[in-house]
């Protein structure tokens, strides 16, 4: 057994606890990550879902909350920097863009020794000046974790990261956690459904990378060969005006839903016949791979990462970004062909056992840590490779 003292200490940096990609892999992180070998603490900028925090606080060595306001930066970054040295942290390990930037800031003053981010969005939105800033920052960073390859050619074409610091390491989800069985029932009835119709399913948050708008209308002319189908969006974000809106414009509000933030989200893949995403951007996105573990049969576009992960008519059906009459054509084929669905879910269930567990991502982001300090010779090297 390791000494609590001899651990590997890590912080793991996020804004908050919330729905999203990002959030689910560092609790996915947190709980798969070797606890002989490393202390895990997490920092979050601010409070988030009460749920989703106590499930951390199960997993976390410790849990620090900062408070962190813009207009307060001075006085929440020396707080960071105080509790990163307190903490004789090894490694930052920081996610999403400004965890990111203020984390590897931070680290560096406190004397972190690594300075890791994983990149889970393409981070196009990034004006000039902050693309420059991001070089500047590359020289503090010891390693960019990318989710997708397009990420990773991002970061190292427009923000010039060099390929030494940067690394490919795909999402990844724990196949088990998605066995519900018997929940469509339920959740027709929820929204006042009969249990017989067609299900289509999306779920994230509701931004303009994800284009639901497109998705509406897909539904609305699905609707003409399959009358009875049925839509639920799961999620919240800042575009759901403009999804409401589409709702209206094409007059689906009988058959369409959107159901918030939801917790039971293996039950709505149970439900689900199939699986819809509409993206017009993507990096690797957890849902996708979730589905692939539920065996919901997938219909999604060809955007980021999403080929990555499924290779069309074999995994997936893939169209292009864009195209609602395609995104329409191809859920009425999964909905109208049970053996192409079920071949897709069967290839699907196979790829994310094999490429996308989160056991092995976890055991790759080890890997990173390790390698990191062994070069930087931080710790002896017997308790560094000891297994």
């Amino acid at each position: 057994m390791t000494d609590s003292n001899d651990k590997i200490r890590i912080c793991m940096m996020m804004p908050k606890c919330h729905i999203g990609g990002a959030e689910v892999q560092v609790m996915g992180l947190l709980k798969n990550i070797d606890r002989s070998r490393f202390a895990v603490s997490l920092c979050l900028f601010n409070h988030g879902i009460k749920s989703m925090e106590i499930e951390a606080a199960k997993h976390a060595a410790d849990v620090q909350y900062l408070g962190f306001r813009w207009r307060y930066f001075p006085v929440v970054f020396l707080k960071m920097v105080k509790y990163l040295r307190h903490g004789r942290f090894d490694v930052v390990h920081a996610h999403l863009a400004w965890a990111g930037l203020v984390g590897r800031l931070a680290a560096w003053v406190a004397g972190v020794p690594v300075r890791i981010t994983t990149e889970h969005g393409k981070g196009l939105w990034k004006s000039p000046f902050q693309v420059l800033i991001e070089k500047a920052m590359n020289r503090i960073t010891d390693m960019r974790i990318c989710v997708s390859r397009d990420i990773f050619r991002i970061r190292r074409d427009r923000e010039g990261t060099p390929e030494e610091k940067l690394v490919y390491i795909p999402n990844g989800v724990d196949p088990e956690a998605f066995s519900a069985s018997g929940a469509k029932k339920g959740i027709m009835e929820e929204f006042d459904w009969s249990p017989s119709a067609p299900l289509i399913l999306s779920i994230g948050r509701i931004v303009e990378a994800k284009n639901y708008p497109l998705l509406v209308e897909a539904f609305s002319i699905l609707l003409k060969s399959v009358p009875h189908a049925k839509c639920i969006i799961v999620g919240e974000g800042p575009c759901q005006p403009e999804v409401e809106a589409a709702i209206e414009r094409y007059s689906v509000g009988a058959s369409i839903r959107l159901a918030g933030t939801r917790r039971d989200i293996p039950a709505f893949f149970d439900a689900a016949d199939t699986f819809v995403l509409s993206s017009v951007r993507e990096g690797l996105p957890v849902t996708l791979l979730e589905a692939m573990a539920a065996g919901t049969p997938i219909v999604a576009t060809d955007a980021g990462g999403i080929p990555e992960a499924v290779t069309d008519g074999e995994s997936a059906i893939l169209v292009q970004s864009g195209d609602a009459g395609s995104l329409a054509e191809a859920m009425a084929m999964v909905l109208g062909d049970d053996a192409t669905a079920d071949r897709i879910s069967a290839s699907a269930q196979s790829v994310v056992r094999e490429r996308f567990s989160i056991q092995n991502t976890t055991r790759r982001v080890e890997e990173i840590y390790i390698s990191k300090l062994v070069s930087k010779k931080i710790k002896p090297p017997d308790q560094l490779t000891r297994k």
